[in-house]
């Protein structure tokens, strides 16, 4: 562990250095931010190959999912901002005045390890292009990679520090003076965050864990549910905040789903989409929730050989019978897990996927478009998708955040942006105009805002009529009163 004193004196450093680069940064136009930030994503797609060998070797996730969740959507996603951003934060005129978005200074961004370039890429590039400094706290789970993204917003001229560490390094962000701040990564660790930044109360965007529920209705395709299912549970090892955990499946079809589960779990592949776990004590986590559930009454589907060569491997399983009190169904955490669990009717699932406590995503599997959107409707969490799994997480147009214990602010999407911006408006008034509203109150003001409230309050002519001529009396009145 870093010595604690250290820590906070070079995250001083840092944070003054960030600062002075920051106010260049913010002078800049929106759309000169947007020229770096393209750059950037010009970097991300020349060096590729290299990015996704880096992710894959250290992260251990294979290398069509380094490609595809990771490399690809935060080049999509630096495309959207580019594009975007220029519209969004330009100045807006009103009645009075205009409207002008500020950035904050500089933001802090702690980041996560399961996706190391997707989750790190976009919430600095959303905070760059409001035009803020970045003090950057990369996991020290994915500092391989960190280190080229690094060069890259060197290459690219962008204003970010990069630091280090582990959890010591992140508390010491938290207090060294920081903007805001945006964390991504599981609840534990978001409160403990959180307590710190309340000793200053700074403000903070949390994208905390998730355990998501996977509704599969009575007029699904049981096939294609189970087979994203599988896939959104078991890929990058099952280390996805947004993975289906908990999945309610309509009683006429629960038979039959849990047995294209399982057709579905025994051609996966070493290697190739079955891959280790990050750590060992991830992978402990996963044995322990299994074998307590297990203990209470839930039943083991799946016959994967547990044994492997793998390091902190675990094989996908497949539980069925599991209730809400098993820790199966009742705790977040990573690992290709998938907890089954029958209902009789759309109302007994609702209510089920409801009685978390993450509030994160969930999705829903229908035939019907209008049936599921009804159903999304009545689900508490912060994104529904409807006959998809995870894909949507990765679409930089949405608005992705949680709910309670989930977190709280969004990252990504328009609303993303307004996190990191201060909108301050300049108002105009000519000189010369009366001004009732000043010392001395003049006499037969108090009728003429009665009648105001009649004209902007008529539902008919008639009503408008009335008002209006009331107006009018109130202000021939007034006028004679000034004159007495």
């Amino acid at each position: 562990m870093m010595n604690s004193t250290l820590a906070s004196d070079q995250m001083r450093d840092a944070l003054n250095e960030t600062r002075i680069q920051a106010k260049s940064w913010a002078a800049l136009s929106v759309k000169a931010r947007c020229v770096r930030l393209a750059h950037l994503r010009e970097l991300l797609a020349r060096d590729a190959g290299l990015l996704a060998q880096i992710v894959t070797e250290e992260i251990g996730k294979p290398p069509q999912e380094s490609y595809g969740a990771d490399i690809l959507p935060s080049i999509d996603s630096l495309e959207w901002l580019c594009k975007t951003a220029p519209k969004h934060l330009r100045d807006e005129t009103t009645k009075a005045g205009k409207m002008s978005a500020l950035p904050l200074g500089v933001v802090g961004v702690i980041g996560t390890w399961n996706y190391p370039v997707f989750l790190n890429i976009t919430p600095i590039a959303w905070t760059l292009a409001a035009g803020n400094g970045v003090l950057w706290k990369p996991s020290e789970f994915a500092e391989k990679t960190a280190g080229l993204l690094e060069t890259y917003f060197e290459e690219a001229g962008l204003p970010v520090a990069v630091l280090y560490g582990g959890g010591d390094m992140g508390q010491e962000l938290c207090r060294v003076g920081v903007d805001k701040v945006c964390f991504t990564g599981g609840v534990s660790t978001g409160r403990a965050i959180l307590e710190t930044l309340a000793e200053t109360g700074t403000p903070s965007v949390m994208e905390l864990s998730g355990n998501d529920a996977m509704l599969v209705l009575e007029d699904a395709d049981p096939l294609l549910a189970a087979r994203s299912a599988v896939w959104g549970r078991c890929c990058n090892a099952g280390q996805s905040c947004v993975a289906p955990q908990r999945i309610y499946v309509h009683k006429t079809h629960y038979d039959r789903f849990l047995s294209l589960c399982l057709k579905e779990i025994e051609v996966l592949r070493p290697d190739v989409e079955i891959v280790a776990m990050r750590t060992e004590a991830l992978r402990n986590r996963v044995h322990r929730i299994v074998s307590e559930s297990l203990a209470q009454g839930a039943r083991a589907v799946t016959g994967k050989n547990a044994s492997s060569e793998m390091d902190c491997f675990y094989p996908p399983t497949l539980l069925a019978e599991c209730e809400e009190t098993m820790p199966v169904m009742a705790e977040d955490f990573f690992g290709p897990v998938l907890a089954v669990c029958s209902v009789k009717n759309d109302a007994e699932a609702i209510e089920k996927a409801n009685s978390a406590e993450m509030a994160l995503a969930a999705s829903v599997w229908t035939g019907n478009r209008a049936h599921g959107e009804s159903v999304a409707a009545e689900l508490r969490v912060g994104i529904v998708s409807i006959n998809e799994v995870l894909i949507d997480a990765a679409d930089p147009e949405i608005a992705f955040g949680g709910l309670r214990s989930s977190g709280f602010g969004k990252q990504r999407g328009v609303a993303g942006l307004e996190e990191f911006v201060v909108w301050k408006t300049v108002t105009y008034r000519k000189e010369r105009k009366l001004r009732r509203h000043l010392f001395p109150y003049l006499p037969g003001t108090p009728e003429i805002l009665h009648a105001l409230i009649g004209i902007k309050t008529a539902k008919t002519p008639k009503e408008k009529l009335a008002a209006g001529m009331a107006m009018t009396r109130a202000v021939i009145k007034s006028r004679r009163r000034d004159r007495e």
